[in-house]
C-alpha cells in the first residue's frame, strides 16, 4: 500500500493491555511495513505506545530478523539517528487461487512482492484434483528453493464460495466450496505441513487489487469478481471485510428476479444466473470447466460475434443492478471490475454498460467504475496477503485470546 500518514486506525493503534503483547508487536510491524524506514520516536507517535515499549518491541523484532536498523540521513550537527525498516524477505507465504480448471500460485514476501509464480491445470473439477495440484505446487517450490522453504509461514487458498453454507449443494457449477470444508482443509494442512488460511476468491482479489492494482491507496472500494460465477470483495477503511462467516460479498446470490431462473443455491432469480461466465456459457453452449472456453470467448469478442454482443446487451441491466446495490450499501470510492475472465470481455462489458445510472453520492469522473489492474494473478496475490495477515497483521482476536 502507499506510504501515507492517516488518522489512527485499529491496525496502527497500540494498546497497553496486559494480554496485548502479540497485538502490539503486530501493530508496530504494520507501521514499519507501511511507513518505513521510520524512527522509533515516530512509531511511538503513530501507535500511541510509550517510547520504552517501542524500544523493547523493535529490539525483539530485530532478534527475530523481521526488521533491520539503518542510520538515517544526517541533518545538522550530531550523530545520525537510527531508522527501522522491514526485512521483507524474512518470511514468505504461498497464495494459491483454485478455480474449477486451474491452480494459480505465487510466493510472496512480507512486503507483498511475488518472488515465484506458477500455474497447474486440474485433472478434473474436484477437491481431490485441486489437492493434488496444490501439493504438487508446494513440492515443486520446495525442491527448487529448499533454502527458502523454512521461511514460508503459511499458505493462503482462495476459491469460489460460499463456504460452510447449509444450502449450496455439491455440483454448483459456479462454486468450488467443497474445497473449503473443514475436513479438506485439515487434510491439506497435514499434506503440506503448513497452516492454511482460506478466503473466497472475490475477497482475495480485492486484497490483491489493494496491494497491486486499481485499489492501491484507496481506503474504501468494492471489487466485482467475474469468475465462472459472480462475487464481490470489500476493502473498508483499508482492511478487507469478509463478514462473520467469511461469506460477505456473495453478490451472485442476491435475488434480482422473483420467480426467476432456479439457482443451485436453492433460491430462484439469483443475479449470477443472468450475469456471470456461467450464464454466458449456457447462452453460447460452451463448457464451463474447460480452459479453452476463455480463449473462445476472447475470439468471439475480437470477431464482434453477434451472439455474444446480444448477451452482453441483455446483461447490462443486471450489471447496473450490481453497481447500484454495491454503491448504495457501501458508498465506496470506486468499484473495480475484474477476475479471471478475459480482459477483452470485461472491457467491452463496461464500455457497453456506460453510462451507468446516476449515483446517490458524487463520484470522481473516471474512477467510479474501473477495470482491475492486478491481472490474472490478483486472486493468488491476495490469497498470499491473507495468509500473511493471519500471522502478522493486528486483529481483535489477539486482544482477547
Amino acid at each position: 500500500m502507499e506510504k501515507t500518514e492517516k488518522s489512527h486506525s485499529f491496525r496502527t493503534s497500540g494498546t497497553n493491555l496486559r494480554k496485548a503483547k502479540t497485538h502490539n508487536h503486530s501493530v508496530v510491524l504494520e507501521v514499519i511495513r507501511t511507513q518505513g524506514p521510520i524512527s522509533r520516536t515516530k512509531i511511538s507517535q503513530v501507535t500511541s505506545l510509550s517510547r520504552q515499549t517501542i524500544q523493547n518491541i523493535v529490539a525483539q523484532l530485530e532478534e527475530l530478523d523481521l526488521i533491520q536498523m539503518t542510520a538515517s540521513k544526517i541533518v545538522g550537527r550530531g550523530h545520525p539517528g537510527m531508522e527501522v525498516s522491514l526485512n521483507k524477505d524474512a518470511a514468505l507465504s504461498f497464495g494459491i487461487h483454485v478455480d474449477r480448471t486451474r491452480a494459480t500460485a505465487v510466493v510472496c514476501n512480507l512486503d507483498g512482492q511475488a518472488t515465484w509464480e506458477t500455474t497447474r491445470d486440474l485433472s478434473s473439477a474436484t477437491p481431490e484434483a485441486a489437492n493434488t495440484a496444490i501439493a504438487a505446487i508446494v513440492s515443486t517450490f520446495r525442491k527448487a528453493h529448499g533454502d527458502l522453504f523454512p521461511t514460508v509461514v503459511g499458505c493462503g487458498i482462495a476459491a469460489a464460495g460460499p463456504f460452510g453454507s447449509q444450502t449450496v449443494p455439491n455440483g454448483d457449477p459456479t462454486s468450488f466450496h467443497e474445497l473449503g470444508t473443514q475436513e479438506n482443509l485439515a487434510l491439506l494442512e497435514r499434506q503440506l505441513g503448513l497452516p492454511i488460511a482460506l478466503e473466497n476468491d472475490a475477497a482475495a482479489a480485492a486484497v490483491g487489487e489493494g496491494f497491486y492494482g486499481a485499489g492501491r491507496g484507496v481506503e474504501n472500494f468494492a471489487f466485482l469478481q467475474f469468475g465462472v460465477g459472480l462475487g464481490a470483495g470489500f476493502v473498508l477503511k483499508g482492511d478487507p471485510y469478509t463478514g462473520s462467516h467469511g461469506n460477505a460479498g456473495e453478490l451472485g446470490h442476491v435475488i434480482v428476479e422473483l420467480d426467476g431462473e432456479p439457482c443451485p443455491c436453492g433460491n430462484s432469480g439469483c443475479l449470477e444466473r443472468y450475469l456471470s461466465i456461467d450464464a454466458l456459457c449456457r447462452h453460447l453452449g460452451l463448457p464451463r470447466d474447460d480452459r479453452s472456453t476463455f480463449n473462445t470467448i476472447s475470439e468471439l469478442i475480437d470477431a464482434k460475434d453477434e451472439k455474444i454482443i446480444a448477451w452482453i446487451k441483455n446483461a447490462i441491466p443486471r450489471l447496473h443492478q450490481a453497481v447500484n446495490i454495491l454503491e448504495l450499501m457501501l458508498d465506496p470510492e470506486t468499484i473495480i471490475i475484474g477476475g479471471t475472465t478475459p480482459e477483452s470481455f470485461l472491457k467491452l462489458l463496461i464500455q457497453m454498460a456506460t453510462p451507468f445510472p446516476a449515483a446517490l453520492s458524487k463520484r470522481e469522473d473516471g474512477k467510479r467504475i474501473q477495470n482491475g489492474a492486478a491481472g490474472n494473478f490478483s486472486v493468488a496475490l491476495g490469497a498470499s496477503a491473507v495468509s500473511m495477515n493471519t500471522h502478522f497483521a493486528p486483529s481483535v482476536s489477539r486482544l482477547v485470546l
